[in-house]
Parts: C-alpha cells; sequence; structure tokens
C-alpha cells in the first residue's frame, strides 16, 4: 500500500512538469495516438469478411488484469472478475464486480436512468446511468421512438457501431489464430475521444464458426473469447500521460439467459431509494396483509447470537369493538418453563401466565422498554408489531418473486428503510444509550399456499402466508465517509411457519389468573333447542360457526366482555334434539391499582349469571344460522327456560346414553362348541404331522391293519417275555369250538 502511494506521488510529480509544457495539439486535425493507433474516417472498410452477428441476450464471466503506466512508472496490476446479464429487449443490464474479495452488483434501468449499486450486498447506492458516451458501452443511446436504451450487443463491446449519430467504430480483420487453445477469427478496432485525447485499441477474438464450446458449437452469433486492449491518455502538450493495457478473457458465455427472474432479484434486505419517481406502495397494495386473526410460530436468528429463539404468536383484532390481544408463548433466555404472555389492548392489561406451575402475573399497561433487537428479539417483534403487521404507508418497493429456503418456496419480496430506528440499547446493561440507528432496512416475503388455486370473483389472487421478516440495522461511523466503508451493521431475521387464519376464543384464556389469584369464577351450563331436527347432526352445520355465536350472544346477553367467557363447550347427543352449552363465566375484569384486584365498574359474575337466567327464561336467547347447503333456511337455536344450572349438576342429571345389550347360550350350545373345538384339534393335529414326514421326505408307515397287541415294557419279573397284551378277549377252553379239516 505504501509503494503505491509513492509511485503515486511520483506520478503527479512528473505529470505536473509535463502539464507546464503550454504546446498544444490540433484537435481537429487529432486522430489518435500513434504509439496505440490512429483513425483515418476518410479510408474504407478494406475487409472483406463479414461482420459478426451478436443475439439480444447474453451472460458471460468476464476475468479482467489490467496494467496501468503513468508517466514512466507502472503500477501494479489489478485483477477483477465480472458477471454481465445483458438483455436488450428488456432494456436492463445486471452486472456482478468481484474485486479481491469484495463483490459489488450494478442493477442498471435504462428506461429510467437509473443504476441501482449494491456495495458488498448491504448497501444501496442509485447513481445517474452516463448518456452518449462514446467510449463507454454501458451508457445509454435514444432508440427510434426518442426514449434511453441499452445498446445493442456489438457496440455494448466496443466491437462496431453503424450509428450515424455517434462515433463510427470500424473493426478490422486481422485473420486466423488460436487463444486458449481455441481457433478463433481476430478483429482489431480504434477508438479516439477527442475531448479527452483517448485512444482505444481493442484487439477481439472470436471462436470460430463450428468449435463446439460447453453450451454446443458456434452457429451464426458471435461467440467472443479474448480481448486484448491498450489504451493511453495525451496531455494537451501531445505527451503520453497514462497508458492501460488490460486482457478481458471471456468464459461461459451464452447467447441467452439461463437464470430464472427468481434468480435475478436485488440482494436480500437492501432497500434502495432512488428519490423522485420511485413506485413505492403498501403491503396491501402487493396483495400481502396480515389477517384480522391468525396464529403464526416463529423462529429469530441475528447475527450476533447463533441461537434460535422460538415462539408462538397469537393475534386477535376487532373481534370486539376497538380491541386487540396478542398472545405469544416463548422460553426466556435464561431458562425455566414457558412463559404466556397476553397483551390485551382493549383493557391495557398484560397477563404473565406460568401454565405449569399455574401461576398469574397482572400489570397495567401493554408497552414495554425498549429492547436490543439481536439480545430480545421475541419482545423487539411484539413492541414494534404496529410497525411490522399493521403498517398501511406507502413505504416499500416491490422487488419481484425470490427462492425461500432453498429452491422450494417461491416468495414475493418487498423492502423499506425507516430512518432512525430503533433506540440503540446496550446489550450487556440493557440501557438505551440515547442514540439511534441510522436506519433499518426491511425486507418481508410472503408465498401463495394454494398457487394454482383460483380468488373469489370479486377478489384478486394474493400472498397468504409470511415466510420471513429481514430486518438489517445500519449505523455510521463518521458521516462525512460513504456508509458503505464506514459503518457497523447488525441484522436479525424472523422466520414464519404453520401459519393459520383461526384463532379460538381459548387461546387468549385468562381464567388461570382468576384461579390462582382467587377470584370470581361460575362454572355454568345450559340447554339449547333445536327447531329443525337432525341438523344439527348433518355436515352442513359448522360447528367452529356454532361455538363462536353461542359465545358472541351469551356475551351480548350478559353484557360483559368478550373475554370474560372461557373454557366454551357446545356438544350434543343423538339420543335429543337438544344442544348441552358449558362454560366458566369470570368475574369483572382485573384491576391491578384496586383494592380487590378487579374493576368495581362491571357487573360480578353472580349478577351476570342472574341476567342470563333471565334472559334464557323470557325466551330472548336465541339466535339463527344458515345451513351450507339452504342458505334460505333459518336455524333457530332458542334457550330452554330454566336449563340454566351449574356445571355439576348438568353433568349429573345427565342420564341419557347408549344402549347396551346381554346374550345368553344354553348348557348345550356349550358343550356341542367344546367337543367341536376337540375334534377340529384333532384333525388339525393328524394334517400337520403328515405335512412334516412329506416336508422331511419321510414315507408314509405301512400299516395294512391295526394291531391286535403289543409287548409290555412294564411287565414284572416273573412274567415270560413272550407274554403280549392282546386286544381281544381270551375265550374259556369250554367256549372254543373243535374243528375238524374236513
Amino acid at each position: 500500500m505504501m509503494l503505491n502511494r509513492v509511485l503515486y506521488l511520483l506520478a503527479l510529480l512528473i505529470s505536473g512538469y509535463y502539464a507546464q509544457d503550454t504546446t498544444t495539439i490540433s484537435i481537429a486535425d487529432w486522430n489518435g495516438d500513434p504509439l496505440i493507433c490512429t483513425v483515418n474516417p476518410s479510408a474504407p472498410t478494406t475487409s472483406d469478411k463479414p461482420f459478426p452477428q451478436f443475439p439480444k441476450q447474453a451472460e458471460f464471466t468476464l476475468e479482467a488484469v489490467t496494467i496501468r503506466h503513468v508517466d514512466n512508472a507502472t503500477l501494479p496490476s489489478q485483477l477483477t472478475l465480472f458477471q454481465y446479464l445483458y438483455d436488450f429487449d428488456a432494456n436492463k443490464l445486471i452486472m456482478i464486480r468481484n474485486n479481491n474479495g469484495f463483490i459489488d452488483v450494478e442493477y442498471s434501468y435504462y428506461e429510467n436512468l437509473k443504476k441501482s449499486v449494491y456495495i458488498r450486498n448491504e448497501f444501496c447506492l442509485v447513481v445517474e446511468i452516463e448518456k452518449d458516451n462514446p467510449i463507454d458501452g454501458t451508457s445509454a443511446i435514444r432508440s427510434s421512438n426518442g426514449t434511453w436504451h441499452i445498446r445493442p450487443l456489438n457496440e455494448f463491446l466496443l466491437f462496431s457501431s453503424n450509428d450515424p449519430r455517434q462515433e463510427q467504430i470500424r473493426p478490422r480483420y486481422l485473420g486466423e489464430s488460436v487463444v486458449r487453445g481455441i481457433p478463433v477469427d481476430q478483429w482489431e478496432t480504434c477508438i479516439i475521444n477527442k475531448t479527452s485525447l483517448r485512444t482505444i485499441k481493442r484487439t477481439w477474438s472470436f471462436a470460430r464458426r463450428g468449435f463446439v464450446t460447453p453450451v454446443g458449437p458456434v452457429g451464426d452469433f458471435a461467440h467472443p473469447i479474448q480481448a486484448l486492449i491498450n489504451a493511453s491518455i495525451l496531455y494537451p502538450n501531445g505527451s503520453q500521460f497514462q497508458e492501460f493495457d488490460e486482457v478481458f478473457d471471456v468464459y461461459a458465455y451464452r447467447p441467452g439467459i439461463v437464470e430464472s427472474a427468481e434468480q435475478l432479484v436485488p440482494p436480500k434486505g437492501v432497500f434502495c431509494n432512488s428519490g423522485v419517481g420511485q413506485q413505492l406502495v403498501s403491503l396491501q397494495d402487493a396483495g400481502i396483509s396480515w389477517p384480522e386473526r391468525f396464529t403464526v410460530r416463529v423462529e429469530a436468528s441475528s447475527s450476533r447470537s447463533g441461537d434460535i429463539q422460538k415462539f408462538h404468536l397469537r393475534y386477535d383484532r376487532g373481534r370486539e369493538r376497538n380491541t386487540k390481544r396478542i398472545r405469544y408463548d416463548y422460553l426466556p433466555r435464561n431458562g425455566g418453563d414457558y412463559v404466556s404472555v397476553i397483551h390485551d389492548y382493549g383493557t391495557n392489561l398484560t397477563y404473565n401466565i406460568d401454565r405449569r406451575v399455574g401461576t398469574c402475573i397482572i400489570k397495567r399497561g401493554v408497552d414495554f422498554p425498549d429492547v436490543s433487537p439481536t439480545r430480545d428479539p421475541v419482545s423487539f417483534f411484539i413492541k414494534h408489531e404496529n410497525e411490522l403487521i399493521s403498517s398501511r404507508d406507502r413505504l416499500w418497493e416491490y422487488n419481484g418473486l425470490r427462492t425461500c429456503r432453498g429452491n422450494g418456496i417461491k416468495c414475493a419480496t418487498l423492502t423499506t428503510a425507516i430512518n432512525n430506528f430503533p433506540p440503540i440499547v446496550e446489550v450487556d446493561t440493557g440501557m438505551p444509550t440515547g442514540e439511534t440507528w441510522d436506519s433499518t432496512n426491511a425486507e418481508y416475503a410472503w408465498s401463495v399456499r394454494s398457487p394454482y388455486s383460483r380468488p373469489p370473483p370479486d377478489m384478486q389472487k394474493s400472498f397468504d402466508y409470511p415466510v420471513y421478516l429481514f430486518l438489517r440495522f445500519v449505523q455510521s461511523r463518521d458521516p462525512s465517509s460513504p456508509p458503505a466503508f464506514n459503518s457497523r451493521t447488525e441484522d436479525i431475521e424472523y422466520e414464519f411457519y404453520e401459519m393459520s387464519y383461526e384463532t379460538e376464543a381459548s387461546d387468549f384464556d385468562t381464567s388461570i389468573c382468576y384461579r390462582s389469584r382467587d377470584f370470581e369464577y361460575l362454572h355454568l351450563g345450559f340447554t339449547l333447542k333445536i327447531d329443525t331436527a337432525n341438523a344439527i347432526d348433518g355436515n352442513h352445520l359448522d360447528r367452529r360457526f356454532l361455538q363462536r355465536e353461542v359465545h358472541a350472544t351469551l356475551a351480548d346477553r350478559m353484557d360483559i366482555k368478550y373475554s370474560r367467557i372461557s373454557d366454551l363447550n357446545v356438544f350434543h347427543e343423538s339420543a335429543s334434539n337438544e344442544v348441552t352449552v358449558l362454560f366458566t363465566l369470570l368475574g369483572p375484569t382485573p384491576e391491578p391499582e384496586s383494592p380487590t384486584g378487579v374493576s368495581n365498574t362491571e357487573t360480578t359474575a353472580a349478577i351476570s349469571r342472574d341476567t342470563l337466567q333471565s334472559s334464557i327464561n323470557g325466551g330472548k336467547f336465541q339466535f339463527s344460522m344458515k345451513l351450507s347447503n339452504d342458505m334460505t333456511t333459518d336455524v333457530l337455536f332458542t334457550g330452554v327456560s330454566g336449563s340454566l344450572k351449574s356445571s355439576k349438576q348438568i353433568m349429573s342429571s345427565h342420564a341419557a346414553g347408549k344402549k347396551s345389550y346381554n346374550e345368553y347360550y344354553t348348557s348345550g350350545a356349550q358343550a356341542g362348541a367344546v367337543i367341536g373345538g376337540i375334534i377340529v384339534g384333532l384333525l388339525i393335529g393328524v394334517i400337520l404331522a403328515a405335512v412334516f414326514r412329506i416336508w422331511r421326505k419321510e414315507p408314509m408307515p405301512d400299516i395294512k391293519a391295526l394291531p391286535t397287541s403289543f409287548s409290555n415294557p412294564l411287565r414284572p419279573r416273573d412274567m415270560p417275555n413272550n407274554q403280549k397284551i392282546s386286544f381281544y378277549n381270551k375265550k374259556s377252553a369250554a367256549e372254543e369250538k373243535p374243528t375238524t379239516d374236513a
């Protein structure tokens, strides 16, 4: 680094010496540096070789080696890698630059003459695209309809130009050669700029037709392989100030773009503020919106910690007038049990519940002090949910589709920047420093769970599944320096899983607080009668809607808050055409600053029960629902007079149940079953013995007749050996009849 500075200072001294020469050259007669090349506008093109043809789309990688000579000093060479994605019809250019491991990405939008430069994939700088610069192929030109446009690829590469509105570039064919082992045709061009006294000579090498490349044989379109550049800048007196030698090696050239649109989106989590004319939208304008009620599981990770903090978020807004409730369950960093926190914005109360132990802490207020987002991402998300969930301002820029979680999900991405947000909190002490981050870049990614489904006729297709929220916090150490080189950043990412648009009243149940703190509550039950037979057991009455309707009617008839009804259960027995409702009626809303611990302006549970009883007995507790297969018929539910009782009375009075049947068998049938079993067992034994002999390949016993006797192995010692046991009764001598031989 020190050597470069010394050489640079030496070059300045030498250039100052030459600049003192007052001799000037004639700009009108100057046609280039004779040491590089010169241009003769009057000389016709002598080559009979047809010019190479170029496609309207191309992508390639370019390795550039640059050696700079300043007067008599040679600076160290520099290696830079470029990747270009060129699209003439789309009027856009994407260039990725890798210089010593520092990667910058440029997105050029020629219709707006804006170029977004993403520095190190963390910062964005919006600059103007240069216009009508004959020695800059990336500069814009006017099209035939008067709009600004990217140059054709032959002009983009500064190979040739026949546009009469600008300097002509006429290549000269040099002949055939071999570059990197590839047979090529070589062309030479000479470009001069009389304003800056710059001369550029380029020797382009294109693969010859028929040469087989990794993407196929070379056809009608040119396939660039290499460019050798020699350029110089002169002093007004004609002496040479700088000389450049560059080698451009082109790799992986394709006459088209194979990447999909999802792979060409800008870097993640970077917002580009292009100023006046930038089209900013709200999340709702882009078809992205959090519903009024949802549950989702969230995993948060940050650049400061490798740990992943998980929490389950439940959100309910608008179920009652001017109400909003948020519940999140998480495991604290310091260990312990899972904690459930419920923020009730309607009553301005926060419940901290340990559901394993059964304890509950109630405090006034739903806000808490500033926290470090990387240290406590759960509390940070809840504290700023109004900016992160409920935002309806036009602050977002649509960045297109991006592949998420590998390549399995396609997400729509929107980015924004929030200045002077959030407050900086010291991580070790947890105390605010009094400063804020200069800016926070945010990127939302949403997807569609059923991409091929059709929306209702009166609605448009929208994104219904959040995938992630990425936040990058930026603070500049020195405001006078560019933020890309003098800033510290931290980031945090929230990933969302198992999104559901359904929430139950039990998700925000606080009855455990009433039991643990000995507040008033009652377990009650009553019966509803249905005017349509078998409607409750069909497939056309939504049980979830039925439970919500019962809940809303209970709160309305007792004139109490929705949250004071807990543990609601609705079930039906087929033996009757009635519905049984069981629920817990909670007492007045807690009030931490009150001596009694509850509100003195709300009715007690006992008074609310009496009000409900009067409504049921007076026939005023009723509501109707429609069947899904018949929207013209109302199913009326009416409270049965005198049915309101405690839950214990309801359960003990239920006598309806399933019928039981007893079957009896006679003793003869039982004996027959035993004998039949014995016979079947003997037959199975004989069959198995035969199969066993066949398997062992043993012959079957040759039994002509059953034996009539066999020797007794247990005979007494005084019994002769020839004594046998006979199966026949031996006849006496008198019974034997003499026979004759006649």
